[in-house]
């Protein structure tokens, strides 16, 4: 009578207690089950086996058991992955932090080349704009010599054409002359050749007064504005003391031969002075198209 009235307590008491403490963890619940399964009401309990599996107690108690079981089946795989994922957190922690620092490491030197370029960049800025000054400048002062080059080739030219014009014509006087150098042969000199000749040399001295400056003698001068004046008359005239040697004649004819020589003189200086500039130019021009 004791076992009956007190077993039914008992269980029901167990039961009350367990199944209302939700707060309080399920392997201390079934621990705490357990040890009242185990404690002195397994003495009281002491009936016979058949009668006890068929009792509401024994199926509660068999079926906390096999909870308890199942618990401690499912906490040792709930441990074992918790291992595994707690050696996984670590290795990978290691590999994360070994990660981060390569990271940082990489960070900072990509920072402080970022730092220096920025700085060469600026650098390079600042030459740039230099040399970009350099260039106009140089382009300037190619465009101002290019300019000037233009002039003095364009004045070469226009000299160059007059002075070969003078020497053609020239030359042709001197030839015409020398054909009746003798007195005899001047009174046969057709008198269109002698204006002609006259027309030359008046416009030869004209024109190059300059050039001519120094080369000729007061009385060479005298002597050709004679011949210009009166070209038919001039070789008519009786000749004077110092004309006895030679002919009138002779004189015009030293008269045009050197000023042909002299116009010849000044187109050769002006043809090498041509190069020389010509040469400077194309030195400046390589120099200042390499800087």
């Amino acid at each position: 009578s004791r076992v009956g009235s007190t077993a039914p307590l008992c269980v029901h008491s167990v039961v009350e207690g367990i199944l209302p403490l939700p707060k309080m963890k399920l392997p201390a619940c079934l621990a705490a089950v357990a040890l009242l399964l185990a404690g002195p009401t397994q003495g009281a309990l002491r009936l016979d086996v058949n009668s006890d599996k068929n009792r509401p107690v024994s199926k509660v108690i068999t079926l906390l058991k096999d909870m308890l079981k199942t618990l401690e089946k499912e906490q040792e795989e709930d441990e074992e992955i918790y291992d595994k994922m707690a050696c996984w957190c670590q290795t990978n922690d290691k590999e994360k932090t070994t990660a981060i620092a390569d990271a940082q490491a990489r960070i900072e030197d990509l920072t402080t080349k970022i730092e220096g370029l920025t700085a060469a960049v600026a650098r390079l800025g600042t030459e740039i704009k230099n040399l970009e000054k350099e260039v106009a400048s140089n382009q300037a002062a190619l465009d101002k010599a290019t300019a000037i080059r233009e002039k003095q080739l364009a004045e070469f030219n226009a000299e160059e054409k007059d002075l070969l014009e003078s020497i053609s014509a020239l030359k042709s006087a001197v030839t015409v002359l020398s054909k009746h150098h003798s007195g005899a042969l001047l009174q046969t000199m057709p008198r269109s050749h002698l204006l002609s000749i006259a027309a030359t040399l008046q416009h030869e001295m004209q024109k190059h007064a300059s050039m001519l400056e120094g080369v000729l003698s007061l009385a060479e001068r005298r002597a050709a504005s004679a011949f210009v004046q009166a070209p038919a008359d001039y070789f008519d005239a009786a000749p004077t003391f110092k004309q006895s040697y030679a002919p009138q004649s002779g004189e015009i004819f030293g008269i045009l031969r050197q000023m042909k020589e002299t116009f010849e003189s000044n187109l050769s200086a002006s043809q090498k002075e041509e190069m020389a500039n010509q040469k400077a130019y194309e030195d400046l021009k390589a120099a200042k198209e390499a800087e």
